[in-house]
């Protein structure tokens, strides 16, 4: 899978130049009518099933584990053989090459789902939600766009909730503690979360807009 088919979907190397100079459409095929990207997708359900829900939308992935990107690439070949759409751009690295890469107000949302809580507080500026990085979120997410978040970790949630809602471009769009408790109609469940809600874990879902 990753000699076949990852060539197709990555994002050439010298696109990421971290000079906020890649304009999404150039790293797709036609124009799409959104772009998104997918931060830490793991083993990839969440994305490819976006992917078929909406065609039309340029897909953007970034997971630093090699199995996770194997899985979602085997998961979507028989998508890619059948010659479905399959809009969709990889980085098996670290998203924020894409993030500090890709053009202002070009993003249409992004998601993080269930990231790495790095639970010891001298750990905590490791979280990929923190002020540094939502200043280059707030740069590239379209006014009106999303910033989706989620996490199961208490502690994480009270982090990305503090950060994120204080932060000047975010509103925090939930007006009750339902808001947050509650995922949309549509959601797409991941792996993990399904996982733990067997187990009776809470699941937070943060929906902010950009300013």
């Amino acid at each position: 899978m990753l000699e076949a088919l990852l060539p197709s979907f990555s994002i050439p190397e010298n696109r990421l130049t971290e000079k906020h100079d890649l304009n999404p459409e150039d790293i797709f095929s036609a124009p799409c009518a959104q772009y998104w990207m997918e931060i830490g997708f793991g083993s990839g359900e969440h994305i490819s099933s976006l992917m078929r829900r909406h065609p039309d939308y340029g897909w953007i992935g970034a997971e630093p584990f090699i199995n996770g990107v194997a899985a979602l690439l085997k998961d979507i070949s028989p998508d890619f053989e059948a010659g479905q759409p399959c809009n969709l751009r990889l980085l098996n690295d670290d998203a924020m090459r894409i993030a500090l890469s890709l053009q202002e107000k070009t993003l249409d949302g992004i998601y993080i789902l269930n990231p790495d809580p790095w639970p010891k507080k001298r750990h905590n500026n490791r979280r990929i939600v923190n002020p540094l990085n939502l200043d280059v979120f707030a740069k590239i997410i379209k006014s009106g766009g999303a910033l989706i978040l989620s996490t199961d970790v208490p502690d994480l949630a009270d982090w990305m909730i503090m950060h994120t809602s204080t932060h000047p471009a975010f509103e925090w769009t939930a007006k009750t503690a339902q808001d947050w408790r509650t995922p949309p109609p549509d959601w797409i469940p991941t792996r993990y979360e399904v996982k733990k809600a067997r187990h009776g874990e809470q699941m937070c879902y943060l929906f902010f807009v950009r300013k």
